[in-house]
């Protein structure tokens, strides 16, 4: 059964929620069948036919991956441990359950909205300033309609199809040579940066497209 674990005052979301007010993430065009809106992933995610690691997004903004990190050591962590944060920006999510995901998830609100509420197997959790755990890979849920500016983080575990090759422990966001950048070892034991377009490789990097 979802349920409810701490009230958080909007001091805890605002370097996020003025982050990502300041820099727009675009829209997740594997995202489009679930909901409306910008909807991205911060942490580990599936590379199609590679092993699932870092998402792109991930490097592309390392300032906002180390406040989400520092907001999960806080108020998530001591609740569940997670691969994944999904951050959305005014989406509205149709009735799913998340598929892709295992065990509890984690859930907040934030923003100058009202209405909103998360709808999980008909019932309403208001989740404006509140953290809630519950099943989204079992349990049927939405978002009902808002007005206004709405931001919701969640926090999540992916069940991948193939095994995973790191951890989001091995990536830590840090500021390098006056950047932000995403640091990790590298498989000789050295220290590497990801930032801006110098990324992991793309599962479809280089292939060929075949026209008949």
């Amino acid at each position: 059964m979802p349920q409810f674990v701490s009230y958080i005052p909007s001091s805890e979301t605002d370097a996020i929620k003025d982050y990502l007010t300041k820099h727009r993430l675009g829209n997740n065009k594997y995202r489009v069948k679930v909901g409306e809106g910008q909807s991205n992933t911060i942490g580990i995610v599936s590379k199609r036919s590679l092993p699932p690691d870092l998402s792109r997004i991930s490097w592309a903004h390392p300032r906002l991956f180390f406040l989400l990190m520092q907001f999960a050591e806080k108020h998530v962590l001591p609740h569940i441990t997670f691969t994944s944060i999904q951050v959305n920006h005014n989406y509205t999510c149709k009735a799913h359950k998340d598929v892709g995901n295992t065990g509890d998830s984690f859930i907040i609100a934030f923003g100058d909205y009202t209405g909103g509420e998360l709808c999980i197997e008909d019932i309403n959790y208001d989740i404006r300033g509140r953290g809630l755990l519950f099943n989204g890979s079992e349990l049927t849920h939405w978002t009902k309609n808002w007005e206004g500016e709405r931001f919701t983080l969640v926090f999540h575990t992916i069940n991948p199809r193939f095994p995973m090759m790191h951890e989001l422990s091995d990536y830590d966001a840090v500021e390098h040579d006056g950047k932000w950048k995403i640091a990790f070892l590298t498989e000789e034991g050295e220290v590497d940066y990801l930032y801006g377009k110098k990324g992991l490789p793309h599962p479809l990097k280089g292939r060929k497209v075949i026209k008949e």
